[in-house]
């Protein structure tokens, strides 16, 4: 889905205009009074938001962004304000972060300012926006209406239907996409537009709202206003509900994946304990840099999406830990950019096309000769590829610990023998039956560590060993970006040069890893295909791990499916859905992050974060479905493909 973002522009009497509808974004009487009447008056968010642990705005029409910063306004006043709001907006046409501070109320220019300070660029998808240290957080879906809202997983409590006149955008009236809307929004939620038009009438009563005709704003007569009270079921699930109760939980794992879930809950205020057998960061994350950038692919496939949601969600959290790049004295990432090159002629010729096809902004990732790219890298690389302006250079282990470095995570050194459902909670007990913890929610992130632990036969992985290894040479001394191909190359702050990875044969019963010298002469050999020219390198060292990796190569995030459950009722499950599985409630999973930790784990951490207090969902339901800790036992149960064995599931 591309998006054809709109330039500002202004109508013969001063106000805001869209040429491409030829309808003004507000009411000429003023936008904030419109917004103030319509829709915080419309929908009582004021008196609806009283003291909640949290309120939902859905938004259809992001336009000026004046709807999202009154409504920010009015939290920002309100001494009964909710703990956290959550504003979620649909736009296909975006302005620029500029352009919304030029057409800002006087009134809402500070904030304005701040909004345009985090404002994303144009690119398909969810993008999260936080201010007030977390407790306001804007996510802004940048897509076609019809395609974006069924992706959304939210329960709404007031739902803003602010789209351009029915006459002019009929789209965003359609019936079948007000039903989607509907069915985001939480019993008793309340919807209001401007609009009063017959056949927007017609459709949101058949939505399942109980609609009234009040007086409108300024010289509008009228306008609408419901509440959502289906008198039938219209939907198979309800959105998940608000997190009430306790507020702590246990980590299983503290590296990337489990500390990223750590944060992601202490941030929210949750008391976390963090389980760990050895040290944090002591596996693969203990990689002491390591490069992240987006995938790419010219159709842009899934990955390619989850990959930019995730390197997103990870720009975002390390800015949070550690904003200038450094933590506690230590470096813990840069923003050097990065270049990847083609593989060949035929990549290439497929890339650029790609390019020019989507039309991805420059500053997120553009085309460049070998000229240009050895400019950019310092050394002149093999081909010409793709430079991603915002690639990062990251140290894992110090992220982990950043991510740590909270008083309401707990670390405890001990190793997880099981975990125990009892009536007070999950309990994580020791090798030797020592309950070392008990919470309401237990997440597990302990890598090829954690089917076991989760006793689930239906989350296969493998174990697959690689090395990265040290370099000292003169030649690559000026190299200041990272370089991807067949490999990657990096010069991190510390002066340490590093190439890799090796990727060696999942470890089976007889496997045994590269030794060092084998392992350096393979780097080595990447180290010659990766530059145009070759330069003296030799070998000054190794760092050595093994990802875990799931069979489809995507990670595991997500509420963990209950398989005993599911197959005992798998006769009624063939035509299934991922939303349909039983799961075990307050059981979380976060690990096969693969070789991709740097990019996923703190995508996954605020999925499951996001679940567990009912929040928005901050990837689109097809990504997350796709790191569904349940898809493979739904894969199988629709095919028939497992049973009970002796009281355990086979398949």
């Amino acid at each position: 889905m591309s998006i054809e973002p709109a330039a500002l522009s202004y109508d013969a009497h001063g106000a805001p205009m869209s040429e491409r509808y030829g309808d003004v974004y507000a009411s000429r009487d003023g936008a904030l009074g419109q917004a103030r009447h319509v829709f915080l008056g419309g929908t009582a968010c004021a008196d609806r938001w009283r003291y909640r642990p949290q309120f939902v705005v859905l938004e259809t029409g992001f336009g000026l962004g004046v709807n999202f910063l009154a409504t920010w306004q009015a939290w920002r006043q309100d001494g009964a304000r909710p703990r956290r709001l959550h504003f979620v907006s649909v736009e296909r046409h975006p302005l620029a972060g500029p352009a919304l501070v030029e057409a800002a109320p006087a009134d809402l220019k500070a904030l304005a300012d701040e909004l345009a300070g985090q404002w994303p660029l144009p690119l398909p998808g969810l993008h999260r926006c936080e201010f007030e240290q977390g407790r306001v957080a804007l996510t802004l879906a940048f897509g076609d209406a019809r395609t974006v809202v069924p992706q959304l997983r939210l329960g709404a409590d007031a739902l803003f239907l602010d789209g351009f006149a029915p006459d002019r955008n009929p789209e965003m009236w359609e019936p079948a996409l007000l039903r989607s809307l509907a069915r985001l929004v939480r019993v008793d939620g309340r919807v209001a537009t401007w609009t009063a038009a017959r056949g927007v009438r017609d459709a949101l009563a058949a939505a399942g709202f109980e609609l009234e005709l009040v007086p409108g704003f300024g010289r509008k007569r009228q306008m609408l206003v419901g509440r959502y009270a289906p008198r039938y079921v219209v939907r198979r699930h309800e959105p998940q509900p608000p997190h009430e109760g306790e507020r702590s939980a246990i980590v299983v794992g503290a590296g990337l994946a489990g500390a990223a879930c750590a944060h992601a809950l202490a941030r929210r205020d949750w008391r976390v304990t963090v389980i760990e057998s050895t040290r944090p960061a002591s596996a693969a994350s203990g990689l002491p840099w390591g490069l992240m950038h987006p995938h790419f692919a010219a159709d842009d496939n899934l990955l390619a999406r989850l990959t930019r949601a995730g390197s997103a969600a990870t720009a975002a959290a390390l800015r949070r830990v550690a904003a200038a790049g450094d933590h506690a004295g230590e470096v813990v990432w840069r923003k050097d950019g990065m270049f990847q090159q083609a593989a060949g002629a035929d990549d290439a010729a497929r890339w650029r096309a790609a390019l020019e096809r989507q039309r991805w902004p420059a500053n997120h990732v553009r085309w460049l000769d070998r000229a240009s790219a050895g400019a950019a890298l310092g050394v002149l690389p093999a081909r010409p590829g793709l430079w991603w302006p915002d690639g990062l250079l990251v140290s894992p282990a110090r992220w982990v610990r950043a991510l740590i470095d909270d008083p309401r995570i707990v670390l405890r050194t001990a190793h997880a023998g099981s975990i125990d459902r009892r009536a007070v909670g999950w309990t994580v007990l020791g090798t030797d039956g020592t309950a070392l913890s008990t919470a309401p929610v237990v997440i597990v992130a302990n890598a090829s560590d954690a089917p076991r632990l989760l006793a689930a036969r239906l989350l296969p992985t493998q174990s697959v060993p690689g090395q990265v290894t040290f370099l000292e040479s003169e030649g690559l001394a000026g190299l200041k970006a990272g370089l991807g191909g067949d490999g990657t190359l990096l010069h991190a702050p510390d002066s340490l040069l590093a190439v890799g990875a090796t990727y060696e044969a999942a470890l089976g019963k007889d496997s045994v890893p590269l030794d060092e010298r084998m392992a350096a002469r393979s780097n080595l050999a990447r180290l010659e295909r990766l530059l145009a020219h070759p330069v003296e390198a030799r070998a000054s060292g190794r760092f050595s791990g093994e990802r875990c990796v799931a069979r489809d190569r995507l990670p595991y995030g997500g509420p963990v499916a209950d398989e005993t459950a599911a197959v005992a009722r798998a006769d009624r499950m063939r035509g299934a859905h991922l939303d349909d599985l039983p799961r075990r409630s307050g059981l979380y999973a976060s690990f096969a992050l693969g070789s991709r930790g740097l990019t996923f784990a703190a995508a996954l951490a605020e999925l499951i974060a996001a679940h567990i207090e009912g929040e928005p969902a901050p990837l689109e339901r097809d990504l997350a479905g796709a790191v569904d800790p349940g898809r493979v036992l739904l894969r199988r149960l629709r095919r028939g493909a497992v049973g009970v064995v002796g009281g355990s599931v086979a398949g």
